[in-house]
């Protein structure tokens, strides 16, 4: 995988601190008092990361020539130029190459520090860890800001008026709010937290499409997809008549977007694609699969699970319906992940799941629905 630079990995880690509490008109007196702030912890909060670029280009030369990122920005995507096994490689004059890495300005004992998890021992050697397509491991101001949380915020989180519930809402709200920008949504409102990328695919087949479908509609997914990306859509599909076509790859294990496009027609309801592979480690040019969706009318689904620690997103930009991510793989904790939706399909799609704080009201006759996010967020938060 492509190193991380590390600005982008602390503006994840900074995701999970918060800098202040907000004020809720429920709390005591309407103020919790102060959360720790992410300086606390070692990284730079959210005023340190104001005006941060999250285009490449417009990364400092010293951080870019260290890094060398072997990824562009949304809509200027190219295509691996390592050949998975069993694909034949490309043509040398398809290759573009990076500008060679400065190793030695990487500062790799530092970010080892901020590792405990790589002070282990492996058959008597230092770990080295590889597997981060698979999953990252959690930097300590991550471990100690989970840990804080237990020690003085831990509450139901929207369900009482104290001081603790208080703390806890608003590090979870202000966590939202961080992801919100983060990730270039218009606001707070768009962001559902789920468990991961594999629910989140879920929540939006059950949730928005499964209630379009009718016998012999389609629905469109590519080659290229992790099996998260697969079975939901072949259970609802089941459930309701409804047919799966594959766009395909050529033998570079590129998608072949003329064969994509082919696939629409009248019966076609939604489509679901990945923006990079996490098997073969091609990336998708996922600005053209939206532009394309939508001049059929048809509503699109981006898994940015692999993508999102590696291409700076910005969703309005892009312009997707949903994009899903999970946590555990951009140095946060296991069991988090990310739905965004744009307002019109959230306020369509119905609740995933029932229970507590999604509801406004409660009868035995009818229940009345929180507006998004908490629709999609029954039962307690964290």
């Amino acid at each position: 995988m492509t190193p991380l630079p590390c600005w982008r990995m602390l503006k994840w880690v900074n995701i999970m601190t918060t800098s202040n509490l907000f004020t809720l008109p429920y709390a005591p007196g309407g103020w919790a008092g102060d959360a720790p702030s992410a300086r606390d912890y070692g990284l730079p909060d959210a005023r340190d990361l104001q005006g941060l670029p999250d285009d490449a280009s417009a990364r400092p030369r010293a951080t870019e020539a260290a890094y060398a990122p072997r990824v562009l920005p949304l809509g200027q995507e190219s295509r691996a130029d390592i050949a998975p096994r069993g694909f034949a490689p490309l043509p040398p004059s398809s290759v573009k190459t990076a500008p060679p890495a400065r190793v030695g300005q990487i500062p790799v004992e530092r970010i080892r520090a901020d590792f405990p998890i790589l002070s282990e021992q492996v058959d008597g050697h230092p770990l080295v860890w590889l597997d981060n397509a698979a999953t990252t491991q959690r930097p300590k101001q991550v471990i100690d800001r989970i840990s804080h949380y237990y020690l003085h915020e831990n509450s139901n989180v929207h369900r009482a008026a104290h001081t603790l519930a208080a703390r806890s809402t608003d590090a979870y709200e202000a966590a939202r709010e961080k992801v919100s920008r983060f990730i270039g949504a218009r606001g707070p409102e768009n962001i559902i937290f789920v468990r991961g990328t594999t629910e989140g695919l879920n929540l939006i087949a059950h949730s928005y499409v499964k209630p379009l479908l009718r016998p012999g509609d389609e629905i469109i997914l590519t080659l290229l997809e992790h099996h998260a990306n697969i079975v939901p859509w072949q259970l609802i599909a089941q459930e309701t008549g409804a047919t799966i076509r594959v766009a395909p790859v050529d033998e570079h294990g590129q998608l072949i977007v003329e064969e994509y496009i082919r696939l629409f027609n009248d019966k076609t309801r939604f489509v679901s694609a990945t923006h990079v592979s996490n098997a073969l480690g091609t990336v998708t040019p996922v600005q053209e699969l939206v532009q394309i969706a939508h001049r059929f009318g048809v509503r699109i689904a981006i898994d940015g699970a692999q993508s999102i620690s590696h291409i700076p997103t910005n969703v309005t930009a892009l312009d997707a319906d949903f994009f899903v991510f999970s946590g555990h793989k951009i140095f946060g904790p296991t069991g988090i992940g990310v739905v965004y939706g744009k307002q019109e399909v959230l306020e369509e799609a119905r609740p995933y799941q029932g229970g507590g704080n999604m509801i406004a009201d409660v009868t035995f006759e009818l229940t009345r629905y929180q507006p998004s996010p908490n629709k999609f967020e029954a039962g307690r938060a964290i």
